[in-house]
């Protein structure tokens, strides 16, 4: 779970302020649309869980089961710009996606 500071989410240099939903990054404020400040908001709780499109698309949007839309895809591109997380916000190739836990090294496969 990441740092809960005061009606804030931390994730790196990251900071998302729950009360005035300004969120900075690298201490400079980044204008988010609603969807993509819960949707961010969504990922940093989940650290490290691989979502699937549909939990996302559920908990996110309130669409149905079996929707096909790329709205997703657009709103995780956009933050991975914005924020700059490219490095972190991962695909997960026919599942959905993954914020990286900050501070844990993976194991490599040997």
């Amino acid at each position: 779970m990441p740092p809960v500071e005061q009606d804030a989410l931390i994730y790196g240099p990251i900071r998302v302020e729950l009360l005035t939903h300004k969120v900075l990054a690298q201490g400079k404020f980044v204008r988010l649309a609603k969807m993509e400040y819960r949707l961010l908001c969504y990922l940093i709780l989940h650290e490290g869980q691989v979502l699937s499109r549909q939990e996302i698309l559920t908990n996110i949007w309130n669409l149905p089961p079996n929707v096909k839309t790329r709205t997703l895809d657009m709103h995780i591109h956009t933050l991975r710009k914005k924020l700059g997380l490219a490095d972190y916000l991962e695909t997960v190739l026919q599942v959905g996606y993954r914020l990286r836990s900050i501070g844990k090294k993976e194991e490599s496969p040997r």
